[in-house]
């Protein structure tokens, strides 16, 4: 009947009877009904400590028919929490012991969800094949709604493959299936989702499809108010509301998702609240009204930070799932607001400040589903704006937007707003072309993009920079725009480094923004010059970690004296202040694939994290961490989270890190210049990056900006 919670709570006492009966069997049966529940209410850790508590209950007494519907249940669930390499194999299992016990019922439903797996990694033939499986077996079951789950499924398989009389087929008998049956919050879930269907249909929706839809979505409003499920009825007219406003009815869609909010206010369902607030939010702007599209977007958004952590994530080509299906509403208020502070001056300071601060949101939920961990942006540090932290610097805060460009760029506490007329595929265009022809030390070809992206990104902010002063320009990269070094764009005449210091900041907050007290600090220098797992030689490594010691004093490890257990030993027993690491590295899409070379294997930037990272083990947080000769993916602005969140992740308050790889005899001599300026006198390490590199531009062997512009300074710049 949709009442969960009660379902819970009688199940919770079964499992309680069972114990004191001795009913194990029946007490692993009621686990993974209580886990069923648990899960349709998203209480996923809950769900499967019963999945499993029952599967290891099921393995003990050999119930191979429980053991393929617990398997069953924890792979629907790990597929749910995105792990499908964990999903797969538990959903094959459920399936083949069905098959084997002749339990269609079981087989029904472990096919539909590997048919969702398949669907999810583009295995499409296999996807179509596992929900005819599922149809069928279903049938035999006489489980109609699992068999019009199923239909429903293989219908939003063949949309997308653009096959639309069988997936018009499909719909059609799913919703036949539910039609006949008595009224259930089950069969009503299933008529959401095969009206739904049609959204998955990529341009227009064909008339018959679009009264499916409706006939679909009318018959879940309607046993949604019959058995007075608000949740049933929330997600039936939401759904409604989104279909009317695809076919243009703006004000029938506005009203029905008036209902819809109000029915999911009912159930304190945040999730729900989120989901229409961001439609009401689109449908207001679409009639216009600007000023109630603000406020149901600042709603929006409140609700969905509050589910955030709630949200499983996956990944595929690089990208989050959480971005593709929750960044637009953050992207959609940002541009709205943006909108408003260019014709609101009275408003404008807040407007731009309120769309920075949603885009931050945005940023801090990249960079926390990059390295999966909700605590990478939320140290126990001080944190200050880096709005307000020096003279002479400013903060140039881009926001890509599908039809501009927008910059905001704050000097003290004044904070201006440029709109560049560049849609972002252009721009994305432009920068991916321009890393690749930075990379090519033999030609001079980067050069005309170079100045064409200063002539649209810079150029307009010249003369602010000028009017104050900036000598150092502090930017928090979005997009595709954290692939490139902006120090190697070019006015005509001279690089951007060369007029400007430059520094790279993930978010607008620093730990404990700071200088260092003292240019004499100690340095653990760690390098590997050998040649390492298929990783080629070094030979100038040895020249730059002596050289490095001999600047900042400290302890050189070399070769084999540098492995992971001596790197950790080292820092747990001494307070180093500065750590330089001159070692192959890599940072890929995925966190775990990124790491830096030792002796002996692999430092991941969890070993980064957990031994260098300030907390109990260090009274301070650690200065610097210098990565030399690492490499980011180039065609991969999700990479480059690696390298901008280094420093969050290792808890240290800057770091110096490359772009891409090059040649290790200059990498050293820009390290050994960085160093050197660091101890000459009381200058910020971006002067000192600025001083090395353009040391570098004057050298004729290293001028071209392959070899010096992919060093970045990440975090605190002072």
């Amino acid at each position: 009947m949709g009442d969960i919670a009660a379902a819970t709570r009688d199940w919770s006492r079964a499992i309680e009877m069972c114990r004191v009966i001795g009913a194990a069997d029946l007490e692993a049966q009621a686990l993974t009904w209580r886990g069923e529940a648990y899960r349709v209410e998203g209480h996923f850790r809950d769900a499967g400590d019963d999945f499993r508590a029952a599967l290891a209950a099921a393995e003990q007494t050999s119930d191979r028919m429980l053991i393929a519907a617990s398997s069953g249940a924890l792979g629907n669930l790990a597929f749910l929490l995105r792990r499908s390499a964990v999903a797969e194999p538990l959903l094959k299992r459920s399936r083949d012991i069905a098959i084997a016990l002749h339990d269609t019922g079981t087989l029904a439903a472990s096919a539909n969800n590997l048919g969702n797996l398949f669907s999810t990694t583009n295995r499409l033939a296999e996807a179509a094949a596992s929900y005819d499986e599922a149809i069928t077996g279903a049938d035999t079951a006489h489980d109609d709604v699992l068999a019009a789950t199923a239909e429903t499924n293989a219908a939003r398989l063949a949309f997308r493959r653009n096959l639309i009389a069988p997936a018009t087929a499909h719909l059609t008998r799913a919703i036949e299936r539910i039609e006949h049956l008595p009224p259930s919050y089950p069969g009503g879930l299933a008529l959401v989702s095969a009206g739904g269907t049609v959204f998955e249909h990529v341009g227009p929706i064909s008339s018959e499809d679009q009264r499916l839809a409706y006939k679909a979505l009318q018959l879940a409003a309607a046993i949604g108010d019959t058995s007075h499920n608000q949740t049933l009825s929330s997600l039936a007219l939401g759904s409604l509301g989104r279909l009317y406003e695809r076919a243009g009815q703006i004000e029938r869609a506005s009203a029905l998702t008036d209902r819809a909010l109000f029915a999911a206010q009912q159930t304190s369902a945040p999730e729900l609240l989120f989901r229409w607030e961001w439609q009401k939010a689109h449908l207001a702007r679409r009639q216009g009204r600007d000023e109630a599209a603000v406020t149901d977007y600042r709603r929006a958004v409140a609700d969905l930070q509050r589910v955030r952590q709630d949200i499983p994530v996956e990944f595929q080509a690089g990208r989050s799932s959480y971005l593709t299906s929750f960044g637009p509403v953050y992207l959609e208020f940002a541009d709205l607001l943006l909108r408003r502070a260019a014709v609101q001056p009275a408003e404008a300071a807040a407007l731009r400040r309120e769309a920075r601060d949603t885009v931050e949101a945005l940023k801090e939920s990249e960079l926390q589903d990059y390295f999966r961990d909700s605590c990478v942006t939320s140290f126990e540090a001080k944190h200050r704006s880096i709005d307000t932290v020096a003279r002479g610097s400013a903060v140039l805060y881009p926001i890509v937007l599908a039809d501009r460009l927008e910059l905001l760029v704050s000097v003290g506490q004044e904070q201006r707003q440029f709109t560049i007329p560049l849609p972002e595929a252009q721009l994305r265009q432009e920068v991916q072309q321009f890393r690749i022809l930075l990379e090519k030390r033999t030609t001079n070809e980067y050069l005309p993009l170079a100045q064409q992206l200063y002539e649209q990104i810079i150029r307009p902010i010249e003369p602010l920079l000028t009017a104050s002063q900036v000598d150092t320009l502090v930017i928090v990269p979005d997009n595709v725009l954290r692939l490139i070094p902006f120090a190697a764009l070019h006015d005509g005449t001279h690089f951007l480094v060369e007029r400007y210091a430059t520094a790279t900041a993930p978010s607008l907050h620093l730990i404990d923004p700071k200088p260092l007290s003292s240019p004499n600090h100690d340095a653990l220098v760690l390098g590997l010059s050998r040649a390492v797992g298929g990783f080629a030689a070094l030979p100038n490594v040895e020249r730059e970690t002596a050289a490095v010691q001999e600047i900042t004093g400290g302890k050189s490890l070399l070769n084999f004296d540098f492995s992971r257990s001596r790197f950790e030993s080292e820092l747990k027993g001494v307070p180093y202040n500065i750590v330089h690491i001159a070692s192959h590295g890599e940072f890929g899409s995925d966190p775990s694939t990124t790491f830096v070379l030792a002796s002996d294997g692999r430092l991941t930037m969890d070993d980064l994290e957990r031994t260098i990272k300030f907390g109990q083990l260090r009274e301070n947080a650690l200065e610097l961490l210098t990565l030399n000769a690492c490499q980011t993916a180039s065609g991969d602005d999700r990479a480059a989270l690696g390298l901008a969140g280094v420093a969050l992740k290792s808890g240290a308050r800057s770091a110096l890190a490359t772009l891409w790889f090059i040649s290790d005899q200059s990498s050293g001599e820009l390290a050994i210049s960085f160093y050197q300026a660091m101890k000459s006198g009381p200058v910020s390490k971006a002067r000192a990056l600025q001083i090395a590199q353009t040391q570098l531009i004057a050298d004729p062997r290293f001028d071209h900006p392959a070899y010096w512009a992919p060093f970045l300074l990440i975090g605190n710049w002072l």
